[in-house]
């Protein structure tokens, strides 16, 4: 157990051992220590005791550790401890030792060590090899603010609505509105969701369809989301998820924001004295602190993908310095060491979603996947599914090539009804110098079938929308490609601020259609952020099918920007200029677009958009061949929560009603205002990020005089999709005064006094000029303020309220 140096005496027997023990001890590795023949001490006291306790403040190669050590000495002087004890003075033990064990020193290979009895202290040298190192987190996780939920409602909508020709005489506005919807309640105890479409025309309802339906609730401590209803299952880079409606159960990293799922390098590292630890990565400085001398090890580097270089630097007060350089690569298909990714999942395979509200495959389906961090450079990867006939099933494995890239492996079997297939798949990604290469290949054997394949449609109802087909038309091969290539370069230019890439992907599909895409495409940013870009890319098996694009991207302020550009393909040459406003998130921005095409399949277009306190609203008029068109939006939410009814834009994550009990004050989120409070003193605050902190603080300065608040500022930390009531009580009349405090000579008492009021456990301070704010008054009070010399004076009120004032009590005698 780790003991503190403090300034204390030993017990006199501790006393007259070290007197017997003489001056100093010696005990170096492989040699008995030598008592001195002049010990001071009546002879036989060693001997009649095996050993003797000693507390010594330990210094390790002649630097105090600010401790004291609990030994044990032997009657031939030697100095034993537990291991555990050796550990909190950062010694390594020898290995398989328990932590009660005791471990004689001169066990433990490159020690040596020596005790001055006078100071009652030992000088302990040790190599680096036998001290432990200190460890360093260079991003330490704080203690963090759980997640919470309030009960409240929200709708989410979206409406749509456009004119006929506004060319042809027949026009007579708009054509009936659609819209889609998106609502949920929230709790405690998770969230319903419930999303669907639907459409007015003529005064008649329909085009009602169902989307999705879901409950899902997040467990923080364990990491873990549940789900009921609709949802995407798990999967890796060689899986195909499906849509299904059932039960789920995965893990979901999200809700830990401050947890490094990538592997990033180590450090271990030993400094000569006490220096100053920084650490670079990618040529910015991350972190920076003091370090003793000794060894010591750095962990929780900050992340990054791709690759890159961390230089550690040692400087001692001298100022010389040690660099370290620390490449490495990381991947989010990586995870560190120890950690488990997983989902696991059983329902109906959901089909035509979107355009049928029920369609569900027949027979329930299963599966599961997980990922498995088993070194900082190898993650495992499993996965299986069945149902219905089918068992599929596959491994896969993630792992790192030096600082330069990862490779991927994997492998997948099925069987379903007669017959039986395999996957392979491998991929790469590197970054070599200023060159970036990925590339992946899959290739399926005989029959290969997993649960997308069996419950897919045979085809798709053509005939509802008008096609000349009828009944049901194969368009699409439901099996997973026999084929698939892709890759992609990055190169260095000769140019700066200039990027050039290379791009192929080739698909075979199962019925044996080929398609084989290569592109390139070069940037170039110029003057004043002014960028240049440039296209193409072409179908190898088809000379038909081809795109040249080639433009200028020019900002200006206030979010204006011009972009325009050439565009080549096989039905003709095309010129694109578009000058926009882009509109931001705050409260009454605005936006706006002119766009124009000449040249093939030309149009033009205006567009204005405007961010009210309660919806967004955009309208755009697009004119093609001899057709104009007008179309219109409107975005934004219904929310009940904390006893009020707020219209607001769009609330598709989590949101705050804060409670001021005060009209017209203004309310800051991450130091963004938001708003001012209703009549009713509340405001919603949209766009807080769950699961991580929110600070949400108020401005005082339109707080009426005699209200009274116990904090201007919060944090909040809501779940995903949730809403939180933050409530700031301020309290209009609340029974409160600033009373004068004076002794018996009508002196103001001294500031810092505490007294109490009315008998109460609730303390208040007297400030300067004797004056205190006190809360809870009555008709006629009593206070006790305890004096500076440690006597109690007390004092007599009366308290009459003034609405819309502050009341002030003077002269109020204590003694």
């Amino acid at each position: 157990m780790r003991r503190f140096l403090y300034v204390t005496s030993f017990a006199i027997a501790g006393t007259l051992v070290f007197d017997a023990i003489a001056s100093a001890q010696q005990s170096t590795q492989g040699a008995t220590p030598v008592i001195p023949a002049a010990t001071g001490l009546q002879p036989g006291i060693l001997q009649s005791q095996a050993t003797q306790e000693l507390q010594l403040e330990v210094f390790i190669n002649d630097v105090s550790t600010g401790l004291l050590g609990a030994f044990e000495q032997a009657r031939d002087g030697h100095l034993s401890a537990r291991a555990k004890e050796l550990k909190e003075l950062g010694l390594r033990p020898p290995n398989g030792t328990r932590p009660d064990d005791l471990v004689n020193l001169n066990e433990l290979i490159g020690v040596s060590y020596h005790v001055v009895s006078e100071t009652q202290m030992v000088y302990i040298e040790a190599a680096d090899s036998a001290r432990l190192p200190k460890v360093i987190d260079v991003n330490p996780t704080e203690k963090r603010q759980p997640a919470t939920a309030s009960t409240g409602a929200v709708l989410n909508y979206s409406l749509f609505s456009s004119t006929d020709n506004m060319l042809d005489g027949s026009f007579d506005a708009f054509r009936g509105v659609s819209g889609g919807f998106d609502g949920r309640i929230f709790s405690r105890y998770g969230t319903l969701s419930q999303s669907f479409t639907a459409s007015l025309s003529d005064g008649e309802l329909g085009g009602v369809e169902r989307l999705n339906t879901l409950w899902s609730y997040s467990d923080q401590n364990r990491l873990v989301t549940y789900k009921v209803g609709d949802f995407v299952s798990g999967g890796l880079s060689w899986t195909r998820p499906v849509y299904l409606g059932g039960m789920q159960v995965s893990r979901n990293f999200r809700l830990r924001s401050d947890l490094v799922t990538l592997p990033m390098p180590g450090f271990t590292g030993s400094a000569a004295v006490p220096s100053t630890l920084e650490v670079y990565t990618r040529n910015a400085k991350t972190f920076s602190m003091d370090v003793p001398a000794g060894p010591f090890s750095l962990t929780n580097l900050p992340a990054y993908t791709g690759n890159g270089d961390a230089q550690v630097v040692v400087r001692d007060t001298l100022g010389r310095e040690t660099r370290t350089s620390l490449p490495f690569y990381s991947t989010v298909d990586m995870l560190k060491q120890g950690l488990v990714d997983f989902s696991v999942e059983g329902g109906f395979p959901r089909r035509n979603f979107g355009t049928e509200s029920n369609d569900y495959f027949g027979d329930p389906v299963g599966s599961a996947t997980a990922r498995y961090g088993a070194t900082d450079r190898l993650t495992l990867q499993s996965h299986v599914e069945g149902g219905a006939g089918l068992i599929n099933g596959g491994a896969g494995a993630v792992f790192s090539v030096g600082s330069f890239g990862a490779l991927s492996l994997a492998a997948a079997g099925s069987q379903y009804e007669d017959g039986t297939g395999m996957l392979l798949n491998g991929g790469l990604q590197f970054d070599i110098g200023s060159y970036g290469l990925y590339g992946s290949v899959q290739q399926t054997f005989g029959s290969y079938d997993d649960i997308a394949s069996i419950s897919a449609d045979d085809g798709v109802d053509l005939s509802s929308n008008g096609y000349i087909f009828t009944g049901y038309t194969q368009i699409y091969s439901p099996r997973v490609p026999r084929r698939t290539i892709q890759a992609s370069l990055s190169v260095p230019t000769p140019i700066e601020r200039a990027s050039l890439n290379l791009s192929f992907t080739h698909i075979e599909t199962d019925t044996g259609e080929k398609s084989s895409i290569a592109g390139i495409s070069y940037s170039q940013a110029m003057f004043k952020s002014t960028s240049f870009y440039a296209s193409a890319f072409t179908d190898l098996n088809d000379s038909d099918s081809f795109g040249i694009f080639a433009g200028l991207s020019i900002p200006f302020d206030n979010g204006i920007g011009l972009n325009t550009g050439l565009e080549q393909s096989p039905d003709g040459l095309a010129v694109t200029t578009a000058l926009t406003k882009q509109e931001t998130q705050q409260e009454g921005s605005y936006g706006w677009s002119l766009r124009d095409r000449e040249g093939e399949a030309a149009n033009r277009s205006a567009s204005a958009s405007y961010r009210s306190k309660y919806a967004r609203i955009e309208g755009q008029v697009n004119q093609y061949d001899d057709t104009a068109q007008g179309n219109l939006w409107v975005d934004g939410a219904i929310a009940v929560a904390g006893g009020g009814v707020f219209a607001t834009n769009r609330l598709d994550d989590a949101f705050a009603v804060v409670k001021v009990g005060a009209p017209d004050v203004e309310v800051r989120s991450d130091n963004r205002v938001i708003g001012r409070t209703n009549k009713s003193g509340r405001i919603i605050v949209p766009n807080l990020n769950s699961y991580e902190e929110n600070r949400i603080d108020i401005d005082t300065t339109n707080l009426p005089v005699d209200a009274a608040i116990d904090s201007t500022r919060t944090i909040v930390v809501p779940a995903q999709q949730s809403g939180v009531v933050v409530d700031f009580g301020v309290k209009e009349d609340p029974e409160a005064a600033v009373i004068s405090f004076v002794d018996a000579a009508g002196e103001p008492l001294e500031a810092g006094l505490a007294g109490s009021l009315n008998g109460a456990e609730d303390a208040f301070v007297v400030g300067y000029d004797g004056q205190a704010f006190i809360k809870g008054l009555k008709a006629n009070n009593a206070a006790s303020i305890h004096m500076a010399d440690g006597a109690v004076c007390a004092a007599e009120f009366e308290y009459r309220p003034t609405p819309g004032q502050q009341v002030h009590i003077g002269g109020v005698r204590c003694q």
